[in-house]
């Protein structure tokens, strides 16, 4: 059997699924999507040993599926050795005073987190808290997680809490970079620049408002993983959200572009080989 990497294309809109598959047929998931996402994912997981499931942040569109699924019957549809995650701690973020926008502040960290940490207790025997700089193997993968939450990111605070972490194969390299926004990826590169390398990269927060020019070229990777339907895709670079520049500035949240700047930047680095979710599930050899 190959090594396998399986991109899930989106039932919610933009959400973010990876199945990765061992040559022992041992399986490795990457936060899963919404509720209505999951009967897709259980087509893949095929009653397979998850030997990890990673959750990278508290976002709606990647872990509400896990949280359905484990109210409703503590995940016993699937064979869940260990979670694998880190997220900040609610109460101690409502306490923080200082933020750029507190409006916003609040509705993102009330987003998910709240409702995920409801649940923690149902799964504290297979809960691991990723520590930044620790290793797993799984098989023939190694998964190396090298950036976990920082204090004081507070203008994009879920997104910019997402683990990253590189998965190493025989053959290949993938780095997985969540959702991680212009200021979480200038901790990245400052702290992790000469271990970035990787053969694939998944585009932080699906392509835009993502980690910086200088975190790709340190990535030089030859393939890109996006996880956007085809509006997203194709988004031109300043669309009607983003539109009002002084605003974002307000809200500490200056260098937020479409994908239309990421995709520009991907063509400086000489990247031609794309996967789309807008274009169905993908399949990837590892």
């Amino acid at each position: 059997m190959d090594t396998k990497m399986y991109m899930l294309t989106e039932t919610s809109p933009f959400m973010m699924s990876f199945v990765l598959l061992t040559k022992n047929g041992n399986v490795i998931i990457v936060d899963g999507g919404r509720p209505e996402d999951m009967p897709l994912l259980k087509e893949y997981v095929a009653g397979r040993h998850i030997s990890a499931w990673i959750l990278t942040h508290a976002h709606h569109d990647h872990i509400t599926g896990f949280i359905e699924e484990m109210k409703k019957n503590r995940c016993a549809d699937f064979d869940i050795e260990k979670v694998y995650y880190n997220f900040p701690d609610h109460k101690k973020l409502l306490q923080v005073e200082n933020v750029p926008c507190r409006e916003y502040f609040l509705n993102d960290i009330n987003e998910c987190l709240p409702e995920f940490e409801e649940i923690e207790p149902l799964f504290a025997d297979k809960a691991h808290k990723v520590q930044q700089g620790e290793t797993l193997i799984v098989d023939e993968l190694k998964i190396e997680f090298l950036y976990t939450v920082h204090d004081r990111l507070y203008s994009n605070p879920m997104n910019d809490s997402s683990l990253v972490f590189k998965v190493t194969s025989p053959k290949k390299s993938v780095l997985f970079l969540g959702d991680l926004g212009p200021d979480g990826g200038d901790v990245l590169y400052s702290e992790s620049r000469d271990k970035l390398k990787a053969d694939i990269v998944q585009m932080a927060h699906h392509g835009h408002m993502n980690v910086s020019m200088e975190v790709y070229a340190s990535i030089e990777p030859k393939a890109c993983l996006w996880c956007a339907p085809q509006w997203l895709y194709d988004e031109e670079e300043i669309p009607s959200y983003l539109a009002n520049r002084e605003a974002l500035r307000e809200m500490g949240r200056i260098r937020m572009y479409g994908t239309a700047v990421t995709r520009r930047w991907m063509e400086q680095l000489g990247v031609n080989e794309h996967y789309i979710t807008a274009n169905g599930t993908q399949e990837i050899n590892l």
